[in-house]
């Protein structure tokens, strides 16, 4: 393992953690592709799907952490919201990765993908939103349909290695029409719990590269600030095509993946 690999792994973390702190996201969506093709495409290393998951377990929870911090001080995050979906989200993404050392490399691809089409798939949904913020203390939602959501997005979280923001940001604004901002600013509060989650049940069972994960983690904290920073100021519509074109990419990325595996 060279410095040249390892820098690598920096400059992914950095701009993995910018979109965490940008769109609400764990950076997970983007950063699977990118460990994928990117050490390969530079000829400085090659990372195989078990390796990437447990990486990313690792990245996705200190990118949510980092990402809060900066989405707070702007008052997007609703408290009961994130308790809500994250505590489901947080038993549900245990379980699953304390079995996920029973799952194949290429299971993990296609429930990655499958998530993805699906994540994909709503945001590509027109939701009328008005340019006026609502207020995040009179935020109402339906708590039962929350918990619903987070588990079954927990269950596939745990599988994969990820906090699962990618599919549970258009949940929010799709299904429970939470406002975008809010919505990503609460994401990431859920997505510390559910990684949180996943990462337990990685360490448990030993599937953590623990040097390449801290590397990576160093670029997700830096990244993480500067996104949410520059989230605060872009227009809310343009912040879900973002999302809308990064989720419909990396889903066609995994699909030609699975393709190429057989």
């Amino acid at each position: 393992m060279d410095l040249a690999f390892l820098s690598s792994l920096f400059v992914l973390g950095l701009f993995g953690g910018f979109l965490s702190g940008l769109l609400g996201i764990g950076g997970g969506i983007i950063m699977v592709p990118l460990l994928l093709y990117v050490p390969p495409a530079l000829g400085v290393g090659v990372l195989g799907m078990k390796t990437i998951a447990g990486m990313t377990s690792m990245q996705s929870f200190f990118g949510a952490v980092s990402g809060t911090f900066g989405h707070k001080r702007h008052k997007r995050i609703n408290l009961p919201l994130a308790l809500v979906m994250g505590g489901s989200m947080a038993i549900a993404s245990l379980v699953s990765s304390l079995f996920s050392v029973y799952v194949s490399a290429k299971m993990m691809l296609l429930v990655f993908a499958g998530m993805a089409i699906v994540a994909a798939a709503m945001m590509f949904i027109p939701i009328p939103e008005t340019e006026q913020e609502q207020e995040t203390q009179e935020l109402q939602f339906n708590k039962l349909l929350a918990v619903a959501i987070g588990a079954s997005v927990g269950i596939l979280s745990g599988i994969i290695g990820q906090g699962g923001a990618f599919l549970f940001v258009p949940a929010m604004i799709f299904i429970l029409r939470i406002p975008t901002r809010i919505a990503i600013g609460t994401a990431l509060v859920i997505g510390i719990a559910s990684s949180f989650a996943v990462l337990i049940g990685r360490i448990e069972t030993s599937q953590i590269p623990y040097l390449m994960s801290f590397v990576l983690v160093a670029g997700v904290l830096l990244g993480a600030q500067l996104g949410s920073e520059i989230s605060q100021k872009t227009p809310k519509k343009l912040l879900r095509h973002i999302l809308a074109v990064l989720i419909t990419a990396t889903a066609l990325i995994m699909w030609y993946e699975i393709v190429a595996f057989d």
